[in-house]
């Protein structure tokens, strides 16, 4: 009798012990292992746009030379007729000379500008000075190594005439007098290169540095969607540049692409848009839309765009795929994942405390990545997402004012 009434009590007390072990666990559980993940509701810009692969038309003309060259000009940087656009070398001994010379040039012209000192005061430099270096950090933290070169010579000029102001040195005649003989060597040791002239003015791009397109913009307006997709789908059209590198005689341009018939509904009543070339050529371009011809055979449609902006990256391609930008949105991005329909109306659920709570939303644009909504969301309105509103992005069986 004993021994059951023993079993009993030990049996009672371990039940009583294992219910909070395991609320406990349960609560842990949940912690750890939580069936929800939250993205938070962030002001935010959507385009609608599309992605259209095509050729870029410029009124190109190619420039002569070949072997060693040296460039004398930047990649976009415009030239007149006859301007010397690179020279030819004999070793590569004179591309180091040149190199040198570009470097000796610098300094003896940043010596030149420290001894400029008037109208500066000692408190100026010194905002000068500070300042620079400070723009020399950041440059080297964002790993711009160009900016690095621009921002290093700025904190040079600002130390160089705070001590021309404050007395501790006259002037840097002796310095200069040192460089003006190094650059004398590198001279002789540059000789006499070959020059390379630029044919008539235009825009110059290296021949390294871009694309020859083989049509025409007469040949590319004669061409229908499904012959542009074909070439474009061969690699046809496109080669590397020969000589020196190419000018481009003029600002103006088009873009020849192709999209599916579907796509070329977003043209229908606009007459302008933004281009840009994500990867390739970032900046956004305002574009002209010159035409949309409908294919019905194939399914295609030939985009034609034109454009009066140009730079560098721009110049340098042939062909490219292009992002299109019609309407933008501005507004507060949610995830397509959070949104739920019930009883017929569009929302999310929100985390609020620890409950998941409903909210109704206005759709101003979706992609099929995310919705923007409306700023300034209230409850009770047809909106009720608000700015930095944690939405659930996934999670199961959610409903209003169930916990989390």
């Amino acid at each position: 009798m004993r021994s059951s009434k023993h079993k009993i009590a030990t049996f009672a007390i371990l039940l009583a012990l294992a219910v909070p072990v395991l609320y406990l666990a349960k609560q842990l559980f949940t912690i750890l292992d939580r069936p929800y993940q939250t993205e938070t509701a962030i002001e935010y810009d959507l385009s609608d746009s599309l992605l259209c692969e095509g050729y870029l038309a410029f009124d190109q003309a190619e420039v002569p030379g070949g072997g060693l060259l040296g460039y004398l000009v930047e990649n976009g940087e415009r030239v007149a007729q006859n301007g010397q656009v690179a020279e030819q070398y004999t070793d590569e001994s004179q591309g180091r000379a040149r190199q040198r010379l570009t470097e000796l040039d610098a300094q003896i012209e940043l010596l030149k500008k420290s001894e400029n000192t008037a109208g500066s005061d000692v408190d100026l430099l010194l905002t000068q000075r500070q300042s620079s270096f400070y723009d020399l950090l950041d440059q080297l933290d964002s790993q711009n190594y160009q900016g690095v070169t621009r921002q290093a010579n700025a904190y040079l000029l600002a130390i160089n005439r705070l001590q021309i102001t404050t007395g501790a040195i006259r002037d840097f005649s002796a310095a200069r007098n040192l460089l003006e003989e190094e650059r004398q060597a590198a001279l002789a040791q540059l000789g006499s290169p070959a020059p390379v002239t630029a044919p008539s003015g235009g825009y110059f791009v290296a021949a390294a540095a871009g694309e020859w397109l083989e049509y025409d913009a007469d040949q590319l307006d004669a061409m229908g969607a499904a012959e542009i997709a074909d070439a474009l789908e061969s690699g046809a059209g496109v080669r590397a540049m020969s000589g020196a590198g190419k000018l481009v005689g003029s600002y103006k341009w088009r873009f020849y692409g192709v999209c599916t018939l579907q796509e070329s509904k977003k043209f229908e009543n606009v007459s302008k848009v933004n281009l840009s070339f994500p990867g390739e050529a970032e900046k956004v371009l305002p574009a002209k839309v010159e035409s949309v011809t409908a294919d019905e055979a194939s399914g295609l449609a030939k985009v034609v765009l034109s454009c009066e902006y140009v730079g560098a990256d721009v110049l340098s391609l042939a062909r490219g795929s292009a992002k299109i930008d019609f309407e933008s949105y501005q507004g507060v991005r949610i995830n397509a994942k959070a949104l739920h329909i019930v009883d017929g109306e569009k929302g999310v659920y929100v985390k609020y405390g620890n409950l998941a709570r409903w909210r109704r939303i206005t759709v101003l644009y979706q992609n099929e990545e995310y919705i923007l909504v409306p700023e300034g969301g209230k409850v009770g309105t047809e909106n009720e997402v608000r700015l930095f509103d944690e939405v659930i992005v996934e999670g199961s069986d959610l409903r209003d004012g169930k916990m989390l």
